[in-house]
């Protein structure tokens, strides 16, 4: 078996930030030796998978103690064979990375690390509910490098209620002053699983694209080329876990509400901590739903998520590997956005152009 991604979810947190609609866990730390338990045991029908690039998302994996961590890597090296130069990512929020936990994760076979840090501004970071502060990014940041990690990306998150583009060039400032080798962004969305939609906060970004383009315009001049709607890397170091998931390639999900896809069925794993654990010990297996697009939706599907990278999709290409065609009226659809300049054609490629990445979901939602 080979599989070019493997996604292990990690879903404990100190605190439920009030934005975050994921799968997560407050309080139940107790229980990660039982939950590693389960990983093995799902982790054991996959043995001798090959894997190319390995991701442990959360929830907030930095919180696991070094000991856990090592534990972790352990069941992916005893059940999986990684590539060579398989690329490991590890997400960490800034107040759970010291030095020690910074040079373990290095030492461990980790070779990329992903900070939560969304904002540098105090008063941002209190309405979002994180438990750092700036002085904690800074700290964060100079350990990782210290211990020699040298492809480490930053979240930001922008389109809080209320922020102006200065308060946004602030934030940039000082993140772009990393100089980090990727720069992940989100606008604040409200979800409804999340407290802020209880709340009935209401995101600016939507209503403010220049935020989008100011973010753009200030990644690209510090050398951070744009190479997805909202990812920027210096060169070589695009995230090749995600560029998986854009391209419709294969993944296998392990752990709580994680997802799979695999020769074209897509499956997941129950979505809370109890039932999760109690699946894994009944029947090792925590998979709850399954479905198979149609090779039409399949096509539309991979086309939309293409559309989301800087150098687009071909088409044409898609349309071989699917071996069907995209429907007369979606294509329609296409060259009227190509008409309004919202879509370009490059070579054999269709792209999204600056204007078009702006309303990337509009777009999306017509050609669905």
């Amino acid at each position: 078996m080979s599989f070019p991604g493997l996604y292990i979810h990690i879903p404990f947190c100190e605190k439920k930030c009030p934005f975050c609609s994921f799968a997560v866990v407050v309080g139940q730390e107790k229980r990660i030796p039982e939950y590693l338990a389960a990983l093995t045991r799902e982790a054991e029908r996959y043995q001798g998978a090959d894997i190319a690039t390995l991701y442990f998302g959360g929830g907030t994996p930095s919180l696991l103690s070094v000991e856990d961590i090592h534990q972790l890597l352990n069941i992916v090296r005893v059940n999986f064979r990684l590539a060579d130069r398989a690329e490991i990512t590890f997400e960490c929020n800034p107040e759970s990375v010291t030095a020690a936990k910074a040079g373990a994760l290095k030492a461990l076979g980790i070779n990329r690390v992903s900070l939560g840090v969304q904002s540098m501004q105090p008063r941002y970071l209190e309405d979002l509910g994180r438990l750092h502060g700036r002085d904690d990014t800074l700290r964060a940041f100079r350990f990782l490098r210290s211990a020699g990690f040298s492809n480490i990306s930053l979240d930001l998150m922008y389109g809080f209620p209320g922020q102006s583009a200065a308060d946004l060039g602030q934030d940039l400032q000082e993140m772009l002053a990393f100089k980090s080798e990727h720069l992940s962004i989100y606008s604040l969305t409200v979800e409804e699983r999340s407290l802020f939609f209880a709340r009935k906060v209401q995101a600016s970004a939507a209503a403010d694209p220049d935020l989008y383009f100011q973010v753009c315009r200030r990644s690209e001049a510090d050398g951070l080329i744009q190479y997805e709607i909202s990812n920027f890397a210096r060169i070589g170091r695009e995230s090749r876990h995600n560029l998986n998931y854009w391209q419709g390639g294969d993944y296998i999900g392990l752990g709580l509400a994680a997802h799979s896809h695999l020769n074209g069925e897509r499956f997941w794993n129950a979505d809370t901590l109890p039932q999760y654990l109690q699946l894994m010990a009944d029947k090792k297996d925590a998979v709850i739903g399954r479905e198979r697009l149609p090779p039409h939706e399949k096509l539309v599907e991979t086309f939309l998520f293409g559309l989301r990278m800087n150098q687009g999709v071909d088409l044409s290409a898609l349309e071989s590997r699917y071996r069907c065609e995209l429907a007369a009226d979606r294509r329609e659809t296409l060259e009227n956005f190509i008409e309004l300049g919202l879509l370009e054609e490059a070579g054999e490629f269709i792209r999204a152009t600056a204007s078009g990445r702006a309303v990337l979901d509009e777009i999306s939602a017509r050609v669905i």
